[in-house]
């Protein structure tokens, strides 16, 4: 193969920036994004089964839905193209190659009805490739069980909660083009029934060379069907397709924004919006939209990135997300930890 022309390329990772000149094979780059093209839409057809009807419920495993990150969160989750930290692994492991040094991020939410998830990922980058161990656990508040003879309750408490542990390897194989796989152990637990299955995460993000816009393709939560409760129970299959790139690309002011299409195979699909301003990559502000989604529509936060600790960079990041009147507001934080 032979290459058409020669880029200087420059990707921003938050807070530190790096700057690669290099040539790249964007005749193989255009081949590999259509061919991936061309593979997810058959797979999507297929895992709708060919039917057009109202499909909210038709899957298990519906925690690892539940955004993880405060900053990608913010941005209305529109996150697969804008992420470029060790939270990648739960929203587009193709861009896990863009953390520059070892990295351990820790992620508490708050979530509706009084349940919470707490996620913690690190992240190590060997070469050209970047690996990543990632543990999410989701977990509801007990209550007392109550039958059809004891409807003021039994005295035996009840819970139930979701586990999720993953592995994730990426590569960058041009100074452009970045893909990874994710293998995830995921278990669920409703009171005394448990079960388990292996799902698996491929994604991709392509720098076009024009500015600084990016695309990222994404498959999530692949994997067989799971006998439970006497019933069988699809994953929930998620195919995201963004684009972002930086409105204002200064030293001391930067404005990004993202579009993200997401389709589910156990619902209607919705997009995702967001924008994020970073001033003196110190602080970020950051905003997002949901559109066609019933609750958590809007979200705001915002980042500190505090870069005085010697041989460490300190990344704290805050996202509010309202839910309406009756299910109340969520409160999402991550702690990030990486190495110069």
């Amino acid at each position: 193969m032979t290459f058409d022309r020669c880029y200087t390329f420059r990707t921003k990772a938050r807070n530190q920036g790096h700057v690669t000149t290099g040539c790249v094979y964007s005749k193989g780059a255009i081949l590999l994004l259509l061919a991936l093209l061309l593979t997810i839409f058959p797979v999507q057809a297929q895992s709708d089964y060919g039917f057009d009807f109202e499909k909210t419920g038709s899957a298990g495993f519906q925690a690892l839905k539940i955004g993880i990150g405060a900053r990608e969160s913010a941005l209305g989750e529109a996150a697969s193209s804008l992420t470029n930290d060790a939270n990648a692994v739960f929203w587009n492991v193709g861009a896990l190659p863009l953390v520059s040094g070892p990295t351990v991020y820790l992620t508490h939410n708050e979530w509706l009805v009084n349940s919470r998830v707490d996620a913690l990922v690190a992240a190590v980058p060997v070469n050209s490739y970047t690996f990543g161990l990632s543990v999410m656990n989701f977990g509801i508040e007990s209550y007392e069980e109550t039958t059809a003879t004891d409807p003021e309750g039994t005295g035996r408490q009840v819970s139930a909660g979701d586990l999720m542990v993953g592995l994730a390897a990426a590569k960058r194989f041009t100074d452009r083009l970045t893909i990874g796989l994710q293998v995830k152990y995921v278990r669920e637990q409703l009171d005394q029934d448990v079960f388990s299955n292996v799902l698996f995460d491929v994604g991709t993000l392509y720098y076009t060379g024009f500015r600084q816009l990016r695309l990222a393709f994404t498959i999530q939560h692949f994997g067989a069907s799971v006998n439970a409760l006497q019933e069988s129970f699809r994953m929930p299959l998620l195919f995201r397709m963004s684009v972002a790139d930086d409105l204002v690309d200064m030293r001391a002011f930067r404005l990004s924004t993202s579009f993200e299409l997401v389709h589910p195979t156990d619902n209607n699909e919705w997009v995702n919006w967001g924008i994020e301003s970073v001033f003196l990559d110190l602080l970020s502000l950051r905003a997002g939209y949901r559109f066609q989604v019933d609750e958590g529509d809007f979200s705001l936060g915002a980042g500190l990135a505090l870069q005085q600790i010697p041989l460490f960079r300190l990344n704290l990041d805050y996202a509010y997300v309202p839910f309406g009147e009756l299910l109340g507001v969520t409160h999402r934080i991550t702690l990030g930890l990486s190495r110069r």
